[in-house]
């Protein structure tokens, strides 16, 4: 019942991208653009599936992509645009020129929610941590490192919290009074 998925096909490769493929998909698109995804391997003698072919091009041949890490400014620019949009990675990309919504992703998962962590700062709200998240915190980090946090002489008392001066504020961090909410949907979900 409905279409098969794409990757299912019979005859269509799956796995890495050979540096043939890559140079068939980008000559291909740079001579006729891209229409409708579905058609482009076909066209371009790829056995591979349009999806496949989209992202490709999307994640890693698009001539305007930028290459290696985020810059501080643009770190300090995801941060500020996850406080206001949360972890809408498609719109927080298009406000950064050249980098990919799966890239941002990636970015923040594996060093920015670190960095905010150290300093204090809940990734997911902005705000300062509290004393136990902070723990909580320095714990993960802790056990992510190797070290033996759970070991018998630990004492939570032990873990050094950040005091209140030390705080770094971003300006993605200022919290809208109650009356500013009106219009919001400040539902959670599971």
């Amino acid at each position: 019942m409905g279409r098969q998925p794409c990757c299912d096909k019979v005859g269509l490769k799956k796995g890495p991208w050979t540096a043939e493929e890559d140079r068939k998909l980008v000559n291909f698109i740079l001579t006729n653009g891209h229409c409708c995804w579905r058609t482009v391997p076909k066209l371009a003698g790829l056995l591979r599936c349009g999806k496949s072919c989209r992202l490709r091009w999307t994640n890693y041949l698009r001539p305007d992509l930028k290459r290696g890490l985020l810059s501080e400014a643009e770190e300090k620019l995801v941060i500020d645009l996850h406080s206001q949009l949360g972890n809408r990675w498609s719109k927080i990309a298009s406000n950064l020129p050249g980098r990919t919504d799966n890239e941002i992703k990636n970015h923040w998962n594996t060093h920015i929610k670190k960095k905010l962590g150290k300093l204090g700062i809940d990734p997911s709200t902005h705000r300062p941590l509290t004393a136990a998240a902070a723990a909580a915190a320095a714990s993960n980090e802790s056990d992510e490192a190797g070290s033996d946090v759970a070991s018998p002489g630990f004492c939570i008392d032990e873990v050094p919290m950040v005091r209140e001066d030390e705080i770094v504020q971003f300006p993605c961090m200022e919290w809208p009074e109650e009356d500013e909410l009106s219009g919001w949907d400040c539902t959670i979900y599971p």
